[in-house]
């Protein structure tokens, strides 16, 4: 979930967490994130914990998702800035 979005869900996995319940975070710019969240996933079903498609699951899954696209349009932004920016210096 977007940040702002998460803290302004009164109801979002970041609110319902106890005042001294530890929480982890993962970045959408962290490579590893979404095969992170992938392993989150596979193991909730594999406890049994969650079922396969159900909200808490597929939410997890759209993120990994989005993350990927996200981090592949910062990588080609930057990567066209840098190409720019050599072109200027060369001419």
């Amino acid at each position: 979930m977007i940040k702002s979005q998460e803290l302004a869900d009164p109801g979002s996995c970041l609110n319902r967490a106890g005042h001294d319940e530890m929480v982890f975070v993962l970045l959408g710019r962290d490579a590893a994130a979404p095969i992170a969240i992938r392993a989150w996933v596979h193991e909730r079903l594999a406890l049994g914990k969650n079922a396969a498609g159900d909200a808490a699951t597929t939410s997890a899954l759209v993120c990994a998702d989005y993350m990927e696209r996200q981090r592949a349009e910062w990588i080609a932004a930057a990567m066209e800035e840098s190409q720019a920016y050599r072109r200027k210096d060369a001419s």
